[in-house]
């Protein structure tokens, strides 16, 4: 068997495995977490998030409201040299927003069971 016969083959091959692929994942949310910001932020968004007196006591106030958290936590930026990750028993994230809550960021408390925001910080 000639190389262009064993070629032609395996791009055969490699075609058919190509439309299984996308056959099968179309339907699903398939994602790959690779970088360490994307799994912290997947992870927390898989966590109930509890929320601090502090930050019950801004709502109240109507300083913050609870849609501009979910936004930082979802679609945020985690700022590693202000985090704790080496603290225990849970690690302390520090998560700035983006574009128009990008001056606004929050601690959260990731635990092994729920997610806590702790402080919010507002930067000028």
């Amino acid at each position: 068997m000639n190389f262009f016969k064993r070629l032609g083959f395996y791009m055969g091959g490699f075609a058919i495995g190509l439309v299984f692929l996308i056959f099968f994942l179309s339907g699903k949310r398939a994602q790959c977490n690779w970088f360490p910001e994307d799994r912290v932020i997947a992870d927390i968004g898989k966590k109930a998030i509890r929320l601090s007196p502090e930050i019950r006591e801004h709502l109240i106030k109507k300083e913050l409201d609870t849609l501009s958290i979910q936004l930082i936590l979802k679609y945020g930026d985690v700022d590693f040299s202000k985090s704790d990750t080496e603290a225990s028993p849970c690690n302390i994230y520090y998560i700035n927003g983006r574009k128009e809550l990008e001056k606004t960021g929050l601690l959260v408390t990731n635990c092994e069971r729920y997610a806590r925001v702790e402080q919010m910080i507002i930067e000028d």
